[in-house]
């Protein structure tokens, strides 16, 4: 253990935060799909969604002798299970101090206080890429659960999509129609709370670490105002006046020839009819027309259908993320006989692509 470590509860000051969001690049951008450091503006939001919910998000910094911050933890619920109690634990230190410790201390500390909270389990993400880390915490006792993956689909392999016979099938068989986002803002004054409420319940089914708790208004900043928008991309499946199911795709602007897929899913009553499939082929056909090069999407090894979809378009899995779940075990006190194989390496709860 390195001498003179000490983890304490982040406060909700200024300076803290602004160490917790340092350590993001201290740390050392070594993971996949992980370029990006999250800004105050960021780490206030998710907090104060927390905060309004009630649920519980902790911060934490791990320090040396001299006060600077080596090492941050953080945990927060998981809210789409039946039961509650399950935690997103993350865990990132300085990519000078691995293998020392640090790692492990925070998970300590983060699972003492979560035994004083009645929490039952922990899931963290580390990377496929990094097998050895995976058998760090299995050592520990966690054990694997599910894998999530990134599909990409480069465009120009793709087939023209026959879409008009599909839709057609869609209305003379079910009654549904498939409109864009644009077409609902025409003709519904109430679309943007139909959308919201439509995205809100079915973001309570998938598993998605962040932004799971989003307001009308944070929604509507993130999916309507934000400049990577598309609403000629968003599609939306009415039944008449009911808003059943969406598909969304965004772009960024630091890969402007790029899709990336957002949540995509109907609600339970309406699965089974090749929904996920069509709104596929809107999204590729969307891309073709419109000149871009690739699709970016993510699907969990548990999720047959999707896969089963994404491969059948021409869609090539990428290396992703291993789920790996623990229950909560009493608290050890920190002495340096309870570290064990260090699990100080950067490890990082990631935003999961939503299961249809």
């Amino acid at each position: 253990m390195l001498p003179g470590l000490t983890i304490r509860r982040a406060t909700m000051t200024p300076a803290d935060y602004e160490a917790f969001a340092d350590l993001y690049r201290l740390a050392g951008v070594e993971q996949p799909f992980d370029n990006e450091a999250p800004s105050l503006d960021d780490l206030h939001a998710f907090d104060r969604a927390c905060e309004r919910s009630g649920a519980h998000s902790w911060r934490y910094l791990a320090q040396d002798a001299s006060g600077a911050t080596i090492g941050v933890g953080h945990f927060f619920p998981v809210t789409w299970l039946q039961n509650p109690g399950t935690y997103w634990i993350v865990i990132r230190v300085h990519h000078a101090l691995r293998r020392r410790g640090i790692g492990t201390a925070l998970l300590r500390q983060m699972e003492a206080d979560l035994t004083e909270l009645g929490g039952r389990a922990l899931w963290i993400f580390v990377p496929e890429q990094a097998p050895e880390l995976s058998e760090a915490f299995e050592r520990h006792g966690f054990s694997e659960q599910m894998r999530s993956n990134p599909f990409v689909l480069e465009v120009a392999h793709t087939a023209p999509v026959e879409l008009a016979p599909r839709l057609e099938r869609l209305q003379a068989d079910h009654g549904l129609r498939i409109m864009t986002l644009d077409e609902c803002r025409a003709e519904d004054a109430d679309w943007l709370e139909k959308i919201y409420t439509l995205h809100a319940a079915l973001t309570r089914e998938v598993p998605i670490p962040e932004k799971i708790f989003t307001t009308r208004e944070e929604f509507a900043a993130f999916a309507i105002e934000s400049p990577q928008a598309l609403f000629d991309a968003f599609f939306v499946i009415r039944d008449g006046d009911q808003y059943v199911g969406l598909s969304f795709l965004q772009g960024r602007a630091d890969t402007p020839d790029t899709l990336y897929q957002e949540l995509t899913g109907t609600l339970p009553a309406y699965r089974g009819k090749g929904l996920a499939r069509v709104m596929k082929l809107l999204t590729i056909d969307y891309a073709q027309r419109h000149g871009f090069r690739r699709i970016v999407t993510w699907v969990e090894n548990t999720n047959d259908g999707m896969l089963a979809i994404n491969l059948s378009q021409g869609f090539e899995r990428q290396p992703g993320l291993v789920l790996l779940e623990r229950s909560v075990m009493p608290a050890i006190p920190l002495t340096p006989a309870t570290f064990g194989a260090p699990l100080d390496q950067t490890v990082q709860a990631y935003i999961l692509n939503p299961v249809v």
